[in-house]
């Protein structure tokens, strides 16, 4: 037997959980090492002096702090996590808007919203009113790729990222009911 499953029955002697055979195979392996003998020696005067000491009871309270404590902190986490991830949500809901706004080509819009607006005889002709405000800024911006490319990249990890959070989110209301 080698030295490592050795130093596992001495702990199993010390817990006085060890079989009669193989306390006889430790006794036998420590006579012939060393360097097993004088950890086995170290090992028991620490085992008599935890023997000896005398035990102190903790004081009246002490288990009811600590799990007041606990209860305290996972409340404190829950309610963090209850304005953190709808925040969170939220601001990447604006990411999402405003990288669409920014994407998008509002001229074209505004020319399918005349032509679905002349389309439909004047029904939703109230619709390309607004889009007809909409800044040339934004179609300058949009026509740029690099602009683009970036702002959709923003937009996608945004989406990915409001995904996770409303399954976490909604996860954690579920736990929370039952």
């Amino acid at each position: 037997m080698d030295c490592a499953a050795n130093r596992r029955l001495m702990d199993e002697r010390l817990d006085g959980s060890i079989k009669p055979a193989a306390a006889r195979a430790l006794e036998a392996h420590i006579s012939v090492c060393s360097s097993c003998r004088r950890e086995w020696e170290m090992l028991a005067a620490v085992d008599r002096v935890l023997a000896d000491a005398p035990l102190d009871r903790a004081p009246a309270g002490f288990e009811q702090s600590v799990v007041t404590e606990i209860v305290r902190r996972v409340e404190v986490r829950r309610r963090v996590e209850s304005i953190v991830i709808p925040a969170a949500c939220g601001t990447a809901a604006v990411a999402v808007g405003y990288g669409v706004h920014r994407i998008v080509n509002w001229e074209a819009a505004r020319l399918l919203a005349r032509g679905i607006g002349e389309a439909a005889n004047g029904v939703l002709a109230p619709l390309a009113e607004p889009l007809a405000e909409a800044p040339d800024l934004v179609t300058t911006l949009s026509q740029e790729p690099s602009v683009a490319g970036v702002v959709l990249a923003f937009a996608v990890a945004a989406v990915v990222f409001l995904g996770f959070s409303a399954f976490r989110f909604a996860k954690q209301l579920t736990l929370e009911w039952h």
